[in-house]
């Protein structure tokens, strides 16, 4: 595929994507009804995509995809993107779990303070994430890579007479380890039931694996990485949905925060669309044929009654959970 036909096709993709994220991040932040435990979830998952996107618009406004650079510049070029990538392949997990613990222990889901609780779950990530980073920057050399592409500055195959950028043992770790936190996320969510959080794992997984495969044949095939280039534009193709997916599942998905988007088109248009839009009330589960989850949180109108007892004083605590709610 030419350059030029991927850069028409990856550049409109990012700008969506990062029109979409910019979304989320907004709607999330203004209402507070939108900050349930799964949605702050997402709203971390939308900066690490925003910050993906903006990082791909510069590659390829700079044109580097393709350009001849050493391991250590194109390390440089990509670190946020790196960082970025592995942290949210990690979030996945930490979100499939959300689901599970909403769905298994939702009294105790319910009750876990909110930010300790999005605190822990973004650790596992984060080091996630560090950890790769470091084994790039240790194990990156200077030497030439044939294309500037993250996971891809590796050394060809031993036989081979060539320039070198990261050792070969670095990249199976990094790329295996990837693998299986797919597989793990995969079984948890299919173990879980079909709401909106399910369609963001399938994307991903979807994405990611089939990217994670085509690399592997890619280089068990090829024995010079030059013989590659030629197909990475669709690889790239493949993993590009990943990023854009958080404003289109939360909105089709969720009624409320459909409703947070449609302000925002409304203020972007000058009070032209959607001008009703601002007397609205809140929707709620049910109304829309939308399913609750962890990340929309809606409430029905039938609630129970639950008390737990605190350990300091004795003093009683009230809890509200509504019928249906997958808290």
């Amino acid at each position: 595929m030419d350059q030029y036909i991927m850069e028409a096709v990856l550049g409109p993709m990012m700008l969506l994507g990062a029109f979409g994220n910019l979304n989320v991040i907004v709607a999330v932040a203004r209402k507070k009804v939108l900050r349930t435990k799964g949605a702050m979830l997402v709203f971390v998952l939308a900066i690490s995509h925003f910050i993906c996107n903006v990082s791909e618009l510069k590659v390829l406004i700079f044109r580097l995809r393709f350009q001849s650079l050493t391991g250590r510049e194109c390390f440089l070029y990509n670190v946020p993107y790196s960082f970025c990538v592995m942290f949210q392949s990690a979030l996945f997990l930490s979100m499939a779990l959300d689901l599970c613990f909403c769905i298994m222990l939702p009294i105790k889901h319910m009750l876990w303070p909110k930010k300790k609780y999005i605190l822990i779950m973004c650790i596992m990530p984060t080091c996630f994430a560090l950890i790769v980073f470091f084994l790039n920057f240790i194990f990156v050399t200077d030497e030439n890579a044939p294309y500037c592409a993250f996971m891809l500055i590796r050394s060809p195959k031993k036989e081979v007479v060539s320039d070198s950028a990261m050792d070969d043992g670095v990249f199976e770790i990094i790329s295996t380890s990837v693998v299986v936190c797919n597989i793990i996320t995969f079984i948890i969510t299919v173990v879980s039931v079909f709401r909106s959080t399910f369609y963001m794992m399938v994307i991903y997984i979807f994405s990611w694996m089939m990217s994670s495969i085509c690399f592997r044949i890619l280089f068990a095939y090829f024995e010079n990485e030059q013989d590659i280039a030629p197909y990475m534009p669709f690889l790239a193709i493949i993993t590009m949905p990943n990023f854009c997916q958080a404003y289109f599942v939360t909105y089709f998905r969720s009624p409320r925060f459909r409703k947070a988007y449609r302000e925002h088109f409304h203020w972007l248009t000058c009070g032209c669309l959607y001008r009703d839009i601002m007397n609205q009330p809140e929707t709620r589960a049910g109304e829309s044929g939308s399913k609750p989850d962890s990340a929309t949180n809606q409430q029905p109108p039938t609630e129970t009654v639950v008390e737990k007892k605190q350990k300091d004083g004795g003093v009683k605590k009230t809890v509200r959970i509504y019928e249906g709610e997958a808290i």
